[in-house]
Order: C-alpha cells, then sequence, then structure tokens
C-alpha cells in the first residue's frame, strides 16, 4: 500500500540525512558536491518529501538575484522513483519562487523532458553568467558539460 508523501521544509536534524540522500548522485557526477554543513547553512532553501516519517526525496531553491532562482540538488530516492515526487517538489519550489518575487527559474540538468513537462524550456547557458561564475568555474565537468539549462517564467515582472 503507497503512503501518501508530504512536502514540506527541510528540518535541522536532516541535514545529514539530506546530504547523505545526494551522496549516490553527487558521486555519479549527476550533482555538486553537497555536505550537511552546506545544507545546514542553506536549510531555508531546501523541501524535502516524506513518506512514512521517512525523508526519501529534497529539491532546493537557490536564489542568484531578486528575479532569479536555480532549482537544484533535486534528488529521490531510487525505491521511490516514479511516483511523482520529483515533479511535486518542483511544482513546490517554483510556488516558493513565486511567492517571494522571483520571476524566472532555471536549472542545469541532462533529464529535459522531466522539465519540459513541468514548462520549464531550453536556454543558451550564457544567459545565466551569475550561475556560470557561482558554480560552473569550479566544477571538474566545466570543460566537457553535458547538462543543459532550461528555465521558465514563475512570476509577473517586478516594477
Amino acid at each position: 500500500m503507497e503512503r501518501e508523501a508530504t512536502i514540506r521544509p527541510a528540518r535541522r536534524e536532516e541535514c545529514a540525512v539530506l546530504a547523505q540522500l545526494a551522496a549516490p548522485d553527487r558521486a555519479g557526477g549527476f550533482l555538486l558536491p553537497l555536505t550537511a554543513a552546506e545544507v545546514a547553512a542553506h536549510l531555508h532553501e531546501f523541501l524535502v518529501a516524506e513518506v512514512g516519517g521517512e525523508v526519501v526525496a529534497m529539491g532546493r531553491l537557490k536564489r542568484f538575484t531578486d528575479s532569479l532562482a536555480e532549482v537544484r540538488s533535486l534528488v529521490v530516492r531510487p525505491d521511490h522513483r516514479r511516483q511523482e515526487l520529483g515533479r511535486r517538489l518542483v511544482r513546490a519550489l517554483l510556488r516558493r519562487a513565486a511567492e517571494t518575487g522571483v520571476r524566472y527559474c532555471f536549472a542545469l540538468t541532462d533529464r529535459t523532458a522531466f522539465f519540459d513537462r513541468l514548462g520549464f524550456h531550453p536556454v543558451h547557458k550564457e544567459v545565466l553568467p551569475v550561475k556560470i561564475w557561482a558554480d560552473c568555474a569550479a566544477c571538474p565537468k566545466r570543460e566537457r558539460c553535458d547538462e543543459v539549462a532550461v528555465w521558465r517564467e514563475v512570476g509577473p515582472p517586478q516594477r
């Protein structure tokens, strides 16, 4: 019997759990390094999916400017994939972005079909210089990056 997942903000006592959840994807080169200390420092950016009292998925909304944020660190535990958890997390992150005045969200991904179904469209990475300088400059895959930049509008223009 499937139990309903709850999407909620991450809690301080879950920092190590989130870092551990990300570890297999990080080791496979799919995520930038994510430590428990980094999770703790940016805890307010994380949402989790909890099933039966256990964190089984997470996502992060990292704000770069007043109007631009990144959906990142999206991980669903393998035994909970194909249950809409990733989609629910991204939608919750997009709502959070819109509620805080963000106009655009982007992601770097090798799973473009997933983001396409959520209204994201491919964009040249050069449109995202703040991301490139903040994270990509230190990435070991920088010269042979296999990820595609996608983005979508989430809120009205700021005045």
